[in-house]
């Protein structure tokens, strides 16, 4: 038996840099829905199976990728309003499962926040860190999930509408 196959065949490969030894597999991306406010936005891709040479693919082509963990790998998209796949690929060309990421525009209307989940309205507020100030406020009054949207309504509703000083 050579060196190089006893290592091969003894240890997990993470341990001497040879990849995962695992597929990938994504389990979620965070925040998903992104939204696109002027800004690139930073995703996490939480799953199993990544190694250091570990690629995040949005439709098919490869972004520029920082490794966290085996579990954990970030990547960077433009602030583009569209629907996305996502896979990760090892360098031995093991492919993850397929994951959809949407990204919104940075601008919503009252209609399309009374549709959302409250995980959709997390990830606005996220997007949206000059709204934590009014969040805090409407958390502490101890609202429930239909207050909250209708909260956010009239927020943008009120953004909607100019304001008498502006001409």
């Amino acid at each position: 038996m050579t060196l190089a196959s006893y290592y091969d065949e003894s240890y997990p490969p993470s341990l001497w840099g040879g990849g995962s030894g695992a597929d990938p597999h994504i389990n979620v991306i965070d925040p998903n829905p992104g939204i696109a406010v002027g800004s690139p936005i930073t995703f996490t891709v939480h799953g199993s199976g990544f190694s250091a040479t570990s690629v995040v693919e949005v439709d098919h082509v490869p972004q520029t990728t920082t490794f966290v963990n085996g579990t954990t790998l970030t990547f960077i998209l433009p602030p583009v309003p569209g629907t996305f796949e996502v896979t990760v690929r090892n360098a031995d060309e093991q492919e993850s499962n397929s994951v959809t990421l949407e990204v919104w525009p940075g601008t919503v209307t009252a209609e399309q926040v009374s549709g959302w989940t409250i995980d959709e309205v997390k990830a606005f507020i996220v997007a949206h860190p000059d709204l934590l100030s009014e969040v805090h406020e409407f958390e502490q009054h101890g609202r429930k999930r239909a207050g909250l949207l209708t909260w956010l309504e009239q927020l943008l509703d009120e953004e909607d509408v100019p304001d008498e000083d502006d001409d």
